[in-house]
């Protein structure tokens, strides 16, 4: 067994992806979206063993309708021009985080699903 050597891909071939999206299944995660990922792969002998992704996800907010205009639509036109434009950047899944009552209609109105899981953040 050699010693890990680690480097970031930074223009994949078609092969390291697949490599990287076999791998990621073979665990039960979802696969990359190559224009929004960056991987760092740790390799032994030409086998990738490990990776860390780097995944510019994209995050929506704020999405804002003045009160008098809310009911009117103008907010499912807005969610509904927005997520089209982010399935045209080939973005594969968005991130919403919000404080309103009206948000969780809305995002299960656009097939979204709110997750219970650990989120951590970085910064001030």
């Amino acid at each position: 067994m050699g010693e890990p050597t680690y480097r970031w891909l930074e223009s994949p071939t078609q092969e390291e992806w697949l490599a990287i999206d076999s791998l990621l299944e073979k665990y039960n995660w979802c696969s990359l979206a190559p224009d929004f990922s960056k991987v760092l792969v740790a390799e032994v002998d030409g086998e990738i063993v490990g990776i860390s992704c780097v995944q510019a996800m994209p995050f929506v907010g704020p999405l804002l309708v003045l009160p008098k205009w809310r009911g009117t639509g103008v907010a499912d036109k807005l969610a509904d021009d927005t997520i089209e434009s982010l399935r045209s950047m080939n973005a594969r899944g968005w991130l919403v985080v919000a404080d309103s009552p009206h948000v969780p209609k809305l995002c299960r109105k656009h097939g979204m699903r709110q997750i219970d899981s650990p989120v951590f953040v970085s910064g001030a």
